[in-house]
């Protein structure tokens, strides 16, 4: 049942990109509007797929990489959402709907098999751990659609646009390290209830770490005058692809004790 509704999902996903962008190449209001309640009812399925998902297996979706790629993509779902009703803005859609499909279709053809989470990973500290850092990677990577398009508006000469992209991806960076500082504290929680150590020297774990730090570099730029906007949008970008190869190069290319 998950998977039919998760290539429904995809399906309305796709539609409600290209009528999107089939809407800004004229003044095509009620195309625009089409494109609106598709992503929106594919945000409703999305959402439906991860609650099946959950029931399926009794457990947040941080099992296996099925699992988080449909949290990742969910969370930038809500994240366009909630840009649509607080900014009135849909332009970051034209990046973040493909991350969020490549991720659905990554989902689509990984193992979607359901197991039991080993005694050492069945407690809320490790849910709570993962729920928080990949929502943090989707703020990061709104951050780097925000810093693109700011890019774009900015070769164009669009100079009275560039403030709301420039707080944007400000806001996204800040919460999404808000979150992910969380996170590692609750990994370190864990680390210490399930290995007896609040911090193992292992690919994941470094990454990690190399991220926030990261992340605490492109806040202190923010600081100076002269860096501010395409420099932090610049960073914003390295940011996301630094933030995919800790969720995806690490366990593709490393040995981690993390399995996702």
């Amino acid at each position: 049942m998950t998977e039919g509704f998760l290539w429904l999902t995809i399906a309305f996903y796709g539609a409600g990109f290209i009528s999107y962008v089939i809407s800004r190449n004229g003044s095509r209001r009620t195309m625009r509007r089409v494109s609106t309640y598709l992503l929106i009812l594919a945000l409703i399925l999305h959402t439906i797929v991860l609650t099946l998902r959950m029931m399926e297996t009794g457990h947040a979706p941080i099992a296996r990489r099925f699992e988080t790629l449909l949290f990742f993509s969910w969370s930038i779902a809500v994240l366009n959402t909630i840009l649509l009703f607080r900014y009135r803005l849909r332009t970051t859609e034209v990046l973040t709907i493909p991350v969020i499909l490549l991720a659905l279709l990554l989902a689509a053809f990984s193992d979607a098999g359901i197991y039991r989470l080993p005694l050492v990973l069945n407690t809320w500290w490790f849910e709570i751990h993962v729920v928080t850092s990949f929502f943090a990677y989707a703020l990061f990577t709104l951050a780097a659609a925000a810093g693109a398009i700011y890019l774009f508006k900015e070769k164009k000469g669009a100079s009275t646009e560039l403030g709301i992209y420039q707080n944007i991806t400000y806001r996204s960076i800040l919460w999404g390290f808000t979150f992910f500082s969380g996170s590692m504290l609750l990994g370190a929680i864990w680390g210490y209830l399930a290995w007896g150590s609040y911090w193992l020297w292992e690919s994941k774990s470094a990454a990690s770490l190399l991220l926030w730090f990261y992340y605490v570099g492109v806040l202190h730029t923010r600081m100076l005058k002269e860096w501010r906007g395409k420099t932090v949008s610049v960073l914003a970008i390295v940011g996301f692809g630094l933030v995919m190869f800790t969720y995806l190069g690490v366990s593709i290319f490393l040995k981690s004790t993390h399995g996702m």
